[in-house]
C-alpha cells in the first residue's frame, strides 16, 4: 500500500522525503542525498519510470500515463510492503481515470507552502523570470516535466497552486494530513513528531525520540545544502542548486508589488485558510 508524500513543487517535499527515508533506514549510516545500494527503503517519484516498459506505457502521451496511474500503483504494490512515493501530481481525475484508489492508497502527507515563497524558489529552479513562473502557478493546465531516455515528457499534471492544494485537501477516501513548510522550519521537532505519529497509526511504526532527533539533524536544510555542494544531488535536473535558501518570507524582497497583488488575489481564499494572509 502507498503512503503519498505530495506537494506543489518547491514546497518542502524533498526535505520531508529525506526525513522519512532516513528514519526508516539505518540512521547510524552516514546520510547521503543519493540512494545507498543497501537502503531498505527507497522513496521513488511517481509516476515510476522504471515501470513504463513493463506496462507498455507510451510515456510521451500524458493521457496514456493517466490511463495507467492505477496499474502503475498496483504493480508497485505487488511487493506487499508499505511504499512511500513522492508526487507533485494533483489528486485529480483525467478522462475518468482517477489518480489513485483505496485498493492502492493507505494515506498521504500533503505539504503546503506560502505561494509567494514558492514563486521565488520555483522561478529560480526553472531558471526563468518570475512573471513566467507566475503564469504557471496560475494555470490549471500546468504540468511537471520529466526526462526519460533523453526525452522530455509530461510527467505529472500539477494545475494551479490553489487547485493543487484543494485537490489533496478534499481527498477523503483515506485519512491524510496537511503539513505546512513553515512549521517544518519553525517547529521542526513537533512537526516531524506529528508526521511520525501519523505513520505510527497507519503502519505501526515505532517512534524513538533519540533517533528522530538524530535524523532531524542529519536532514536539516543546512546539511542538505552542504551535501549537495560536496556530493551532488542526482535528482536535481535544474542548472541551479536544488537546496537554495529554504527561508520564510523571501518574497518580501524578491517580488514586485504587482506580482504580490496578482498572487494574493488569485489565491486569496486558500491563503487566508492557511494563515498566509
Amino acid at each position: 500500500m502507498i503512503v503519498w508524500i505530495a506537494s506543489y513543487p518547491k514546497s518542502g517535499n524533498t526535505w520531508m522525503r529525506f526525513f522519512i527515508k532516513s528514519y526508516l533506514n539505518n540512521s547510524n549510516k552516514k546520510f547521503s542525498l543519493n540512494n545507498h545500494i543497501d537502503d531498505t527503503v527507497v522513496i521513488e517519484t511517481f509516476p515510476t519510470e522504471r515501470k513504463f516498459g513493463e506496462l507498455k506505457i507510451n510515456y510521451q502521451d500524458f493521457n496514456d500515463i493517466a490511463k495507467n496511474w492505477v496499474s502503475l500503483q498496483s504493480s508497485i504494490n505487488l511487493n506487499n510492503k508499505i511504499n512511500y512515493l513522492k508526487t507533485h501530481n494533483a489528486m485529480c481525475t483525467i478522462n475518468n481515470h482517477k489518480f489513485t484508489n483505496i485498493e492502492n492508497t493507505l494515506g498521504g502527507i500533503h505539504i503546503v507552502r506560502d505561494p509567494r515563497d514558492i514563486l521565488v524558489s520555483y522561478s529560480n529552479y526553472l531558471n526563468e523570470n518570475v512573471d513566467e513562473t507566475l503564469k504557471t502557478m496560475l494555470s490549471d493546465h500546468s504540468y511537471e516535466a520529466g526526462e526519460f531516455k533523453n526525452n522530455i515528457y509530461k510527467k505529472s499534471i500539477i494545475g494551479s497552486w490553489s487547485s493543487h492544494y484543494n485537490s489533496w485537501k478534499s481527498y477523503k477516501s483515506r485519512d491524510t494530513i496537511i503539513i505546512k513548510y513553515e512549521d517544518m522550519v519553525r517547529n521542526t521537532y513537533d512537526t516531524f513528531l506529528h508526521v511520525l505519529n501519523y505513520l505510527k497509526k497507519k503502519t505501526n511504526l515505532e517512534i524513538n525520540e533519540k533517533k528522530m532527533i538524530d535524523v532531524i539533524n542529519q536532514t536539516s536544510f543546512k546539511n542538505l545544502k552542504n551535501l549537495e555542494l560536496t556530493e551532488g544531488f542526482k535528482e536535481n535536473s535544474s542548472i541551479n542548486p536544488f537546496f537554495r535558501k529554504g527561508i520564510i518570507g523571501e518574497w518580501k524582497k524578491k517580488l514586485s508589488k504587482e506580482q504580490v497583488r496578482k498572487i494574493e488575489k488569485a489565491f486569496k481564499i486558500e491563503m487566508k485558510e492557511l494563515g498566509y494572509l
